[in-house]
């Protein structure tokens, strides 16, 4: 695959999308560096533009195809994959595929964006497959792969204590990397000004701005438990007024059924589709809220509302919790019912200014540790080294 004296790098994911949306710095990274970059996914998930990899002239193959034209170059004796070439995985469907044929003898990495679903599950058939997950890991991670990264402390802890991978093979990263060129309150309050969103004594006019949801339609991210939490806020004469919005994916959007769109329309619920330069639905935010309870690595829209100093309202999860340490704006409840949800959206609501009083050596200490340059670095010198 190569065409040149550079190395080759594949980035298989599940999606075309999480790779457009997650692994841009690392990819000019290793371009700058030393790599020829090939991407490989499963399906192209959610739309996106394709510019970026047009741009940087990197092939990209679906999973399927790229096997058919595997065993097409050997049926012709012709060299598909040399065998330096190094293959980072992403989340579990990837990690497990890369440890066949043709990658079985490849320089392997994977990362763990999170445990996931199947880690924190209650449900029996999902505990069944954890099972049997962590034994396919536990094998692969001695085996098969060279060094696994993970995105906090506590998955670094839990894949010890099971003994799932080799603490010498572990290494763990700041997250997927948010661009603080970017996300930033002073281009927050640029946005806001555009937005018409400061009065004449340049105060927010909060009331006509959201409590908003970002995030998948599902219950793991807490979608229904958002919608109670407003609703009985809602019911409450001090916060009838208030505003809710929920930002989803397009393809979710499609998908909710016409009785609860109807629902959440008559009830004044504002739906938007994700963008992908989403940050003119967190300049229009009061309050960001997070009721995620599956295994997420490290929330990506809680590093985004983190670094532009908006508060969170959050239910905790490993990939949340260290986040708050940091020291972002807003409140975490270990209350996984609406209630607990309410209760730290109300609280904020009734303390905003303090809220708002964030110190720019907070912004500082996320920037130095969750900045895309601080993920990117940490990756490349361990596939580097």
């Amino acid at each position: 695959m190569s065409l040149d004296n550079k190395e080759d790098i594949i980035l298989f994911a599940n999606t075309l999308w999480f790779i457009s949306k997650f692994k841009e710095s690392l990819i000019e990274k290793l371009i700058q560096e030393k790599y020829n970059v090939k991407v490989l996914f499963l399906r192209e998930g959610p739309s996106l533009s394709k510019e970026f990899f047009k741009s940087h002239k990197i092939t990209c193959y679906n999973y399927s195809l790229f096997l058919s034209l595997y065993i097409r170059s050997l049926l012709n004796r012709k060299k598909f994959i040399s065998k330096n070439v190094k293959l980072l995985s992403f989340t579990i469907g990837p990690i497990i595929l890369s440890s066949f044929y043709p990658f079985n003898k490849v320089e392997k990495y994977a990362t763990l964006e999170g445990l996931g679903r199947v880690f924190s599950s209650r449900k029996i058939y999902m505990r069944i497959v954890k099972l049997i997950v962590k034994r396919i890991y536990k094998f692969i991670f001695e085996k098969k792969y060279k060094a696994i990264f993970v995105l906090n402390y506590v998955d670094f802890a839990y894949l010890l204590e099971n003994k799932i991978a080799p603490i010498k093979k572990l290494n763990i990263i700041p997250g997927t990397g948010v661009d603080s060129t970017k996300y930033n309150p002073d281009n927050l309050i640029q946005k806001r000004e555009k937005l018409n969103l400061f009065n004449k004594d340049k105060t927010l006019k909060i009331d006509e701005m959201f409590i908003t949801f970002i995030g998948r339609i599902s219950e793991d991210k807490g979608f229904f438990r958002f919608i109670s939490a407003a609703l009985f806020l809602l019911d409450d004469k001090k916060f009838k007024d208030l505003k809710f919005r929920i930002v989803s994916p397009i393809s979710d959007i499609e998908k909710i059924d016409i009785e609860l769109k109807t629902f959440l329309i008559k009830n004044n619920f504002d739906i938007k589709p994700y963008l992908n330069d989403p940050i003119s639905y967190y300049a229009q935010s009061k309050v960001v809220v997070l009721p995620t309870i599956y295994g997420e690595g490290l929330s990506r829209v809680a590093l985004e509302a983190g670094f532009l100093g908006i508060p969170i309202a959050a239910v905790h999860n490993r990939g949340i919790s260290s986040l708050f340490i940091d020291g972002v704006a807003g409140e975490l409840t270990m209350d996984y019912e609406p209630y607990g949800v309410s209760r730290i959206i109300k609280k904020i609501c009734e303390n905003y200014y303090q809220y708002l009083d964030i110190n720019k050596n907070i912004f500082n200490n996320l920037r130095q540790k969750y900045d895309n340059s601080i993920s990117t670095n940490t990756v490349f010198k361990i596939l580097d080294s």
